[in-house]
Parts: C-alpha cells; structure tokens; sequence
C-alpha cells in the first residue's frame, strides 16, 4: 500500500514562465490535476483497500483546494482545454473528483483542525460565498485572526441557489461547516455590513486592519430592450429566477407547486436552466427562450454547458433560440405572453449590444414569466460606503483587487465581476496576498505575475475513448435527488488512467510523491557517440528529444522540461549515446526476479 507525502515537490517554482497541462493553466487555481490523475489511478482495486490513498488525495487536494469536493459536482472549466477533447473526450476529472468527493466528504467531519498560532492582525471578510471563504482560509492559514461577516443564516452564497439534483446539500453543509472549524475562521451570521452602525469604517475602528468585501450580487438584473427596461415585470405571474432558486433552496416551495401551469423563463446562462429544470421538477410546463443562437461555437452561441441543454432537452423543455423580450403583456393584472423579436446579433466589436429585427416577432404566451437574465451587485451599498467613482463605477485595480477609494479594502468575486465558483476563489486567493503585502508594507505587484505554457498532447497510436456517463432516465429523475450516477473505484481507475499526462514531470512528481521513483532522471548525451540519425527523436512521443548542431556536427539534445524520463529514446538509440542518469530499474528487475 503505497502512501503520499506532500513535501512540496510539486511546487511551481517561481519563473517568468511556467510549463503545465494545459488543464492545470484553464483552472483558475491552478490545481494539481495531472498529479492526482496519476494517483487515482495507481488506486488498489479493492475498495477497502484504496480508501486509506483516497483519503491522503483528498488531503492533498484540500490543502490548496477545501471546495474541492463540490467542485466534484458542479466545476468542470478544466476539461474545456484537456487535450483529450478532440481525441476521444476530455478527461472526466469532474467526476474523478466527485468519487474523491463521495468518500472524503463524510471524513471532513473527522479532520482535524489546523494548528496554527494566530498572531497576526484582525481581518474582517464581508460576505460567506466562495471568494469570501477562499481568502479567510488562506489568511488565517497563514496566522492572521479572521471574521467572516455573513448576513444570512448559513455560509456558501449563491452556490445554495444550485439545485439539490445537481450539488447535495449535505455535501455542501458538511464542506462550509468543516472548512471554517478546520481553518478557525470565525463567523457572525446575521451581520449586514452597511447598515445601521455596522459599516466598513466602524469596522477598521474596531481593529480589522483590512477588508475583504466579496459580498456577491444578491439582486436580480431587470429585463431591457434596445436600453430600456422593459415595462410588466410586476404584473403578476412574473418572478425572477433568482427569487425562485433561493425559495427552493429554503424549501418555501412545495412539490407540484407549478402543477398545471405554463412557464416562459428568459435565459440562455446555466442559471437560467436551473431555473426551467427546477420548475420542471415542480409541476411546470416549461419552455426557454434566449437572446443566442443555438450554435455555441459562435461568438453569439448560447452559453449554457452542453449538459445542462442536453438535460433540458431530455426533460421535455423546449428551447427558442434568438429571440429578444420587447414588450410583456398582461391581461387584468397578470402576465399573458411577451411579443419577441428576431435577434440578430448578440455581441458586436465593443461588447453585449444586442441587435434585433422587429419585422419577424414571434408571441410566447404562458401563465407565468421567470426572468434570468443575470445579477447586480447592491450599489447603494458600495455607495454608502465610498466605494464608487463620480460615475457610479466600482474602481478596484483588476490586478491586486485594492479598492482606488479605500485603501485597506480589497474587493473580489461576484460584486467586482460576476463568474464560476472557482474564479471567484481565485479572486479570494489573489486578496488574500494582497492583504498580506498591504499590511506587511510590500511591494503589491512584484513577483506575482505569471505566464503559462501549455502541452500539447503526446503522439500515441489511438486514444481510449472518454468513458460514459449515466445518467436516470429523464422519465424517473423528477425529483430533486442526484440525477447523475459517480464514478466506481473501477470506473475512476480506468478513467484517471486515460489521462496521458501532458504536463512536465517537473510539475507533478506524483511516482516520487509514493516511493515508486526516487527522482526524475535525466538523460544524458553522449555527444561523441551520438551520430545525429534522429532516432531518439522519431521514437519521442513528447517532442522531447531535438537535434542541435555543436560546432558543425549534428546531435541530439533532450528538453528535460518536456522529458518523461520514459527511456524509449534510450532503447532505440543505434550507438549507445543516450542513457539514463542515476536509473535503477534494471538492479530492480534482477532483485524482483530473484525473489521469486
């Protein structure tokens, strides 16, 4: 049984450049996902057995990561740039993380708390999502005494407006619950920031050397054309998707409650199919309509995931591409139908400007209209506090998240620009150096830029085929319970073993992370026996070996960077010039077979 040690030998060394998977450059955290890859897929194939590596992933990814098992249900940025995506299917590592997740979650409880000395300065977080909780806990790792100030009942923001079918609420109680008594944050529920005597100000008073405000958007966008809000939002029958998310969420509405009635939801985001699929599951007759056109691989295509239209498209709701909302009409109070105008441009050169065709207008009639068309920050809020220019703009250098206001306040996530969960853990992340520099008198920016270089992926024969993922039959998933089925040991062996490891050695370390190698060896060049017949460089699947020319002979050289210490260049070559360095296998081979 083999048992990893995080010594931090994959580390990223600081550099002008890094060279990663391009997996690991997509995910805004910057996860070790090729290493944990290989780790799950060196996993014992008895459950018993593999459950003690299970739980040291786990604790490895949660170093870096504490949302990394509801990352498992609801995050998956990274396979949008896996190498495997046009060569069988992207790498499932949603779903690797979620049977991480299925395991670990129910360890949380049992985790032990953090023993760290806190004495460092008092830092005070406005706002429990996800960016607010990633900068607490990265602060109070490193010392500092930190108060998360949540004005609802409960931490994680809007990730409790994502339906219980698609992120369980266990999981996502156990994961805020955990979090907070492992990394000692502290937490005063109730407390809204901004009004009465409870202000950013009273706040510094009261010793928070600096502020983290990452109080998300808590208001629905209104519906506009050509600039305009849209008149009839308050007849009655129109709700906003968000008002619907968050009373589902607090269990306000019973099952059936939209039994018998017609549903129009306005939306082409993922919000906006949590919506339609939540009303589905409550008795709706529903149908979506969105400004995008269908195809998403152009510039106006509809944003959704490609699951969450597929799962739409399963549970009976149609989908009306390309049309706008001009007018909503109503008929003694309540809503009847909205009049919908061809759109025939979505984004132009400067941004979301979209165009229509009022000649070709199309009426959706329903009984009622539920508007998901996005999130605004609380302005009067900012406003209260100084936080905006005289143009009413949020001002916050994009780079060290620092307010250009108020200097010991820093703002991120949803509030400063809205995005996925884990972008908004990045942000957390980002303030949390920030406030370190700031209050440590460092320098804000230097050293902390990074630029990274992607893999592309290694030559092979074929490529496995990505494996399938079950899901219940739409005609037995009406219900709020999981839809989607994880992965089996066996399964996510099998998977984690497609992952053709991309990345440098250099970045992942996971065979020395287990005892498996001792180092990574490099290759050596004899260059006096080297001929220059460019064997070593026809067998390298990893564009490793080169040829070069040294004073007008030709030779081969070996990018270590790219190099996986695989030996094939050894094997093949003609004149015995490669070879490598401090490569034990073959004493290993000889020990093994005479121990048998």
């Amino acid at each position: 049984m083999w048992r990893t040690e995080s010594k931090g030998v994959a580390r990223v060394e600081e550099a002008m450049k890094q060279l990663l998977p391009p997996c690991q450059i997509k995910c805004p955290i910057n996860e070790d996902i090729q290493r944990t890859n290989v780790l799950i897929s060196l996993l014992p194939e008895e459950l018993e057995q593999a459950k003690n590596e299970v739980i040291q992933i786990g604790d490895y990814l949660y170093e870096k990561n504490p949302f990394f098992n509801v990352c498992g249900y609801i995050c998956g940025l990274c396979e949008l740039e896996c190498n495997y995506k046009n060569k069988g299917g992207a790498i499932r590592r949603r779903l690797l993380k979620r049977f991480l997740s299925d395991h670990y979650t129910p360890h949380l409880k049992q985790k032990e708390e953090l023993s760290i000395v806190k004495d460092k300065e008092n830092i005070a977080i406005i706002g429990g999502g996800p960016g607010g909780l990633m900068c607490a806990y990265a602060l109070s790792r490193k010392g500092y005494r930190v108060t998360i100030f949540e004005e609802s009942k409960r931490l994680g923001g809007a990730l409790w407006l994502i339906p219980n079918y698609r992120l369980p609420e266990d999981v996502l109680t156990t994961t805020m619950d955990s979090l907070v008594r492992i990394a000692g944050i502290d937490v005063k529920f109730g407390s809204r920031v901004g009004e009465g005597r409870l202000t950013m100000e009273r706040l510094r008073n009261e010793g928070y050397r600096a502020v983290f405000l990452a109080k998300g958007t808590p208001y629905p966008r209104v519906l506009t054309f050509d600039g305009e809000v849209v008149e009839g939002q308050d007849l009655s029958g129109v709700m906003y998707g968000h008002t619907l998310l968050y009373e589902v969420s607090h269990g306000n509405i019973t099952a059936d409650y939209f039994k018998g009635k017609r549903l129009v939801v306005i939306g082409g985001g993922n919000v906006a199919f949590d919506v339609a699929r939540t009303a589905r599951r409550l008795g709706g007759d529903v149908s979506i309509i969105c400004l995008e056109s269908e195809d998403k691989g152009t510039k106006d295509g509809i944003p959704a995931d490609e699951e969450e239209i597929r799962g739409a498209w399963e549970e009976g709701i149609p989908i009306t591409y390309s049309r706008g909302v001009q007018k909503i009409v109503g008929e003694h109070g309540r809503f009847k139908k909205i009049i919908c105008p061809k759109c025939t441009s979505v984004f132009d050169e400067k941004g979301f400007n979209p165009q229509f065709d009022c000649a070709d207008c199309t009426d959706m009639e329903g009984d009622m209209l539920v508007i998901t068309v996005g999130q605004v920050p609380d302005k009067a809020f900012l406003q209260r506090e100084g936080l905006l220019d005289e143009r009413g703009r949020l001002v916050v250098d994009p780079f060290t998240l620092q307010s250009l206001r108020k200097g010991y306040v820093f703002v991120g996530g949803d509030v400063r620009r809205i995005g996925f969960m884990v972008e908004a853990m990045k942000e957390g992340l980002v303030a949390a150096e920030s406030i370190e520099r700031f209050l440590r008198g460092l320098d804000m920016r230097e050293g902390r830029k990074r630029d990274y270089e992607g893999f592309g992926i290694p030559l092979r024969r074929d490529y496995k085929p990505e494996a399938e993922v079950a899901w219940i039959p739409p005609e037995k998933r009406m219900h709020f319970q999981l839809f989607e089925k994880g992965f089996t040991l066996q399964e996510a062996r099998e998977e984690a073993k497609r992952c053709i490891t991309c990345g440098p050695c250099v970045s992942c370390k996971a065979c020395i992370s287990i005892g498996f190698e001792k180092s990574l060896y490099s290759v050596a060049v004899d260059e006096k026996r080297c001929s220059g017949c460019g064997m070593c460089v026809y067998v390298c699947n990893y564009d490793s070996a080169r040829l070069t020319d040294v004073e007008g002979k030709t030779v081969s050289t070996t990018d270590m960077f790219r190099c996986k210490s695989c030996g094939m260049c050894v094997v093949a070559c003609p004149s015995h010039a490669r070879k490598l360095v401090d490569d034990d296998t073959e004493e290993r081979i000889f020990e093994a077979c005479a121990a048998l």
